[in-house]
């Protein structure tokens, strides 16, 4: 079948470009960039929308480049590789800007126009990922899975990778014991500790470790140097062991350190990370009488920064060993102001508003899925300021729209470019309280 050729209208989220074939058909196209004239190949076809990928650029915008990185059109990692990172920052932007106004809510149509403020460039565009996850498939090739497969394209180093972990995966490659494990494997995860300057390497094997595997991690370690830690996991059965890891973070008062345990969550890109943490700190504006909820709060990224100006912090997270590192980092940082519980948000947002519990300051840091069916009880938790992190402007727009049918305000919507290279972008709002419905 011949290519067709497609004007690319705008960007929409997801990273892809948005066209309207001949027939009217809605055209969501891959490597496109808002502006050209593409030749594309259609792999995906609907009754109303198709998908494909560009296979040439008629009529190139000035802000495309040729990607640094040669797997980046078999790769499924990065998907803006072939536009300055300029243009990248104003997709993500107008991305944002699109949802918004489609929101169908007018005040955040509004705020698309007012509110909106340009993303928190990064300091480096490549080698910002403190850790990397790689897939071993079915044939026991180690990469990252191609596009729209379950196959591998085999990876000798990411350009996205802080350098020390590309270092020690050329080291690996060329050891057997490595390759052992790998055969007993279904992905591997290579983790830079800011704290040590080495690398932990966690194995997700496909069943339980026997001896021969920690004999073969023992043999990796005393060979290379720069290993620090070597853990197993697997579906059936509990890491092997957990080693801390750390980093600094600036605040007013002096540095913090956090550090969480391996397998754990953790800001892959930590430089940037600073902005968020000061960007929430400023949106919160805490006075040393605040009371602070931290939803979804993880190892305490936030909490901590925020505890050193509050009277008091809760902070509360579903998963068990993010808990732990968060009250292990408060006790470290010698803070005596705050509560950790592990539990489920939503049943713990309803029972705390059942009880009339309110905060002076929320902040909430949900997943990708969002904050669904929240909106009523931060309502009656919150009594000043709301402070919504999200990493998909997609269920962010959703649940905005929920919170100011709730009696908030919206004041400030700042982007913070956490994943250059990607279409991926983290987004911080401020909503305040207010008397009556706007």
């Amino acid at each position: 079948m011949a290519a067709q050729h497609f004007h690319i209208e705008k960007h929409i989220h997801g990273g892809l470009g948005l066209s309207h074939a001949s027939d009217g058909k809605v055209t969501l196209l891959e490597g496109v960039i808002a502006g050209e004239k593409v030749a594309a190949k259609i792999y995906s076809k609907g009754t109303n929308l198709q998908k494909g990928r560009a296979t040439q650029i008629v009529e190139p915008s000035a802000s495309r480049v040729q990607p640094a990185c040669k797997f980046y059109k078999q790769c499924g990692g990065c998907d803006f590789q072939h536009m300055t990172y300029s243009r990248q920052l104003q997709a993500k932007e107008e991305v944002i800007k699109d949802l918004l106004l489609r929101s169908g809510h007018k005040i955040l149509s509004r705020a698309a126009e007012n509110l909106l403020a340009s993303p928190l460039a990064a300091d480096e565009e490549y080698h910002y990922r403190q850790r990397i996850r790689l897939q071993v498939d079915s044939r026991q090739t180690l990469g990252f899975y191609k596009r729209r497969s379950n196959n591998c394209i085999a990876i000798s180093s990411c350009l996205l990778a802080k350098q020390e972990i590309n270092d020690c995966l050329e080291k690996l490659r060329q050891q057997q014991p490595f390759r052992q494990l790998l055969d007993k494997s279904e992905a591997l995860e290579l983790l830079f500790n800011p704290a040590s300057e080495q690398i932990t390497l966690l194995f997700h094997l496909t069943r339980k470790p026997r001896p021969s595997d920690n004999q073969h991690a023992k043999l990796l370690t005393d060979e290379i140097t720069e290993i620090e830690h070597i853990f197993f996991c697997g579906k059936s059965f509990a890491a092997s062991g957990k080693t801390i890891l750390s980093f600094p973070i600036d605040h007013t008062q002096g540095k913090i350190r956090l550090s969480w345990e391996s397998g754990g969550f953790c800001q892959v890109n930590l430089s940037q990370n600073q902005k968020l943490i000061q960007t929430v700190l400023e949106y919160c504006d805490i006075s040393e009488t605040d009371s602070v909820l931290d939803l979804f709060c993880g190892m305490g990224n936030f909490s901590l920064p925020l505890a050193e100006e509050a009277h008091s912090l809760t902070g509360i997270e579903g998963q068990g060993s993010a808990i732990r590192s968060a009250k292990r980092n408060s006790a470290d940082t010698g803070q005596t102001n705050t509560i950790f519980t592990k539990q489920n948000v939503h049943q713990a947002c309803l029972e705390m508003a059942k009880s009339g519990k309110t905060f002076d300051v929320v902040v909430i840091d949900p997943p990708r899925a969002g904050a669904p069916e929240l909106a009523g009880q931060l309502a009656q938790l919150t009594s000043k300021r709301l402070v919504y992190i999200s990493c998909d402007p997609a269920t962010l727009c959703r649940d905005l729209a929920s919170l100011l049918d709730n009696n908030f305000h919206l004041k400030k919507i700042q982007p913070v470019d956490m994943f250059p290279q990607t279409h991926h972008i983290e987004c911080v709002v401020l909503l305040e309280k207010s008397p009556e419905n706007h």
